[in-house]
């Protein structure tokens, strides 16, 4: 067994470092990012259109080229995901990208292996719906 390495007190793996990923600074600037967009509704929608687009890309290999269904899979899933991203990166557009998102998705259910067997069409139309849903905070202070 070795002996730990000594560590630098200036190094940024310390926990009370401002470098570290724990420190309180980075979690107030988390919460302010977090605070100002539709993260939960952004982060289920990506997760739905990655669902939609690896499921069925599970069973294609050099071999065995995908069909419509598998194409079209790849397409609205990339569409997906790219509808969560917005709600993440431009959330002032949270009403239009969460329609096309629930839109998407039930468009999914049809053209794709059901939807990327359900979870992601279903994550999906929850996601864009709390996209939809969501209101800017308010910036003045009562």
């Amino acid at each position: 067994m070795t002996p730990p390495l000594p560590t630098d007190p200036d190094s940024a793996a310390e926990p009370g470092h401002p470098g570290h990923p724990g420190h309180p600074a980075r979690l107030a600037e988390l919460r302010a990012w977090t605070g100002q967009r539709p993260w939960l509704g952004g982060a289920l929608t990506v997760l739905a259109g990655l669902t939609i687009v690896l499921l069925p890309a599970q069973g294609f290999s050099v071999v065995l080229l995908p069909g419509v269904a598998g194409l079209s899979g790849f397409v609205i899933g990339g569409l997906i995901t790219a509808c969560g991203l917005f709600l993440l990166f431009s959330p002032q557009l949270h009403g239009l990208i969460g329609i096309a998102a629930v839109l998407l998705s039930l468009v999914s259910f049809v053209t794709t292996y059901l939807g990327g067997l359900v979870v992601g069409m279903l994550l999906g139309i929850v996601g864009g719906s709390l996209g939809f849903a969501w209101s800017p905070p308010d910036t003045e202070m009562r």
